[in-house]
């Protein structure tokens, strides 16, 4: 085979590899093990970015995962029928919680934390967001910035030795049509 017809199979080849379906859906109970599974593979990084194998999502139990599911909408993103993605939204007082968005490592960079944000954004359809991230998670705090959110004016909180959570907010602000009669 030529260099160019090899060139173009191997392109074909990873651009179908890229435009495999995203589904966004809410997770059910029998979805939890898959990703209390998933949790734990991709905190991994931060256990080791924090010296800390201990870190809260990497302790949960999927006896505590199902009691939190209960008061949160737990969402889903499936590729090919495999749960690569989740993230978890509830409602405290006026602002909506986001919490535990997770991606599978072999699925990073490819836009799938940004598109559960939005989606949890979009299911409780408020005015304020709110979010927790790890003090020395660069990407991800990078990844909020740019949907918007800003990091508040409150002291970091102490999660344990290592960690420290950074609070971040959204305000969303419909922008106002003139009526035209």
């Amino acid at each position: 085979m030529s260099n160019a017809k090899q060139t173009k199979k191997n392109t074909f080849s990873h651009t179908r590899t890229l435009v495999r379906r995203l589904d966004i859906l809410r997770a059910d109970e029998g979805d939890l093990p898959e990703i209390l599974e998933l949790q734990r593979l991709a905190f991994q990084e931060n256990a080791l970015r924090y010296e800390d194998p201990d870190t809260p999502p990497m302790r949960q139990t999927l006896e505590e995962l199902t009691e939190e599911a209960k008061h949160h909408i737990t969402l889903k993103a499936v590729i090919d029928g495999k749960i690569v993605g989740t993230a978890r939204g509830c409602m405290e007082g006026e602002a909506c919680h986001i919490s535990k968005v997770i991606v599978h490592p072999d699925h990073w960079n490819r836009g799938i934390g940004k598109r559960l944000v939005v989606a949890v954004e979009d299911i409780f359809d408020n005015q304020l967001y709110v979010l927790v991230t790890g003090h020395k998670d660069e990407k991800n705090i990078a990844l909020y910035k740019k949907l918007g959110y800003e990091i508040c004016d409150v002291p970091m909180e102490k999660i344990t030795p290592t960690l420290f959570f950074i609070h971040m907010r959204k305000e969303k602000h419909e922008e106002k049509s003139e009526k035209k009669n």
